[in-house]
């Protein structure tokens, strides 16, 4: 059975259950489960943050991660980037892949993606256009290891990088290590097909911001994303500039999530969240998303 549990009057779901498909992996705040040659990915409603999933869960977070990065996705395959997206459709999903008893789960309707199977790249792809959190502590530690930034102005939170949009990516682990970009060739086994990947990353984070600023008037500040391999071909995969995995400015991020957990000592802490800071949270992602134009 699917775990639904109630915040503030609303239904959340915590935990997907579809016992007649397989389990592809658990994330922390995503389930995906095999569908013959695709991916079934759920988004919940939980949340996380330093690493640690919370004990309750914020309303309706799992539609608007999902609304994000369709949007993306779609933004992305129709100027001719590889993506593992098919649709976010329940009714298509069920008709791509014959799997009629989909429809009678009514809580997947809104959080769900349907993606290509590919075999993942075990790297986060990070771009900076600002200097926050990691990034600046690295700064002013000189424990910089990618390549020269130019900061406009002081060296403070949320400067820019002059000569932005940088790659800085990390390895894919519970902590998401940084690494170099000779690391990461070491990792994927093959520096021209490392190339690729910053090549493409950078090219991604650019076209995105560039939308962004232009048509919804926010900037994307930095981010990540994921890249598989089909077909012999880098493929963009998981999720794309979602409030879980972009940071905004102006700020729409869960940053209000984390600075909570801080005020209240609970970093690294599984915390019940009050329903007045989850209510405040789901607002952020809700007003992420009407920024979009997609709410």
């Amino acid at each position: 059975m699917a775990r639904i549990d109630q915040v503030a009057g609303h239904h959340i779901l915590m935990e997907s259950d579809i016992p007649f498909l397989p389990v592809f992996k658990k994330g922390k705040v995503r389930e995906v489960y095999e569908i013959g040659d695709y991916l079934l990915i759920v988004a919940t409603d939980r949340i996380s943050a330093f690493d640690v999933v919370m004990k309750s869960g914020i309303p309706n977070k799992g539609v608007y991660l999902t609304k994000q990065s369709a949007f993306w996705f779609r933004f992305l395959n129709e100027r001719g980037f590889l993506t593992h997206f098919v649709t976010d459709d329940l009714a298509e999903i069920a008709r791509i892949t014959g799997e009629k008893r989909l429809l009678d789960l009514p809580w997947l309707a809104g959080r769900t993606m349907l993606g290509k199977k590919a075999n993942l790249v075990p790297i986060e792809a990070v771009c900076r256009f600002r200097v926050f959190g990691s990034a600046l502590a690295a700064l002013r530690e000189n424990k910089w290891i990618w390549d020269p930034v130019e900061i406009e102005g002081e060296l403070a939170e949320g400067a820019l990088i002059k000569n932005g949009p940088v790659f800085t990516p990390t390895e894919k682990s519970e902590h998401d290590e940084k690494i170099t970009f000779e690391q990461m060739a070491n990792i994927v086994g093959d520096r021209s097909r490392a190339s690729e990947i910053r090549d493409k990353t950078i090219a991604i984070f650019r076209l995105v911001n560039e939308h962004a600023r232009k048509t919804f008037g926010f900037e994307i500040a930095d981010g990540k994303v994921e890249w598989g391999l089909h077909g012999g071909k880098l493929m963009l995969i998981d999720e794309t500039f979602t409030s879980d995995s972009a940071r905004f400015v102006p700020d729409k991020s869960k940053e209000f999530f984390r600075s909570w957990l801080k005020k209240q000592g609970t970093v690294g802490t599984a915390a019940v969240i009050p329903d007045e800071v989850a209510l405040a949270v789901a607002d952020l992602y809700a007003a992420q998303c009407r920024a979009m134009r997609v709410l």
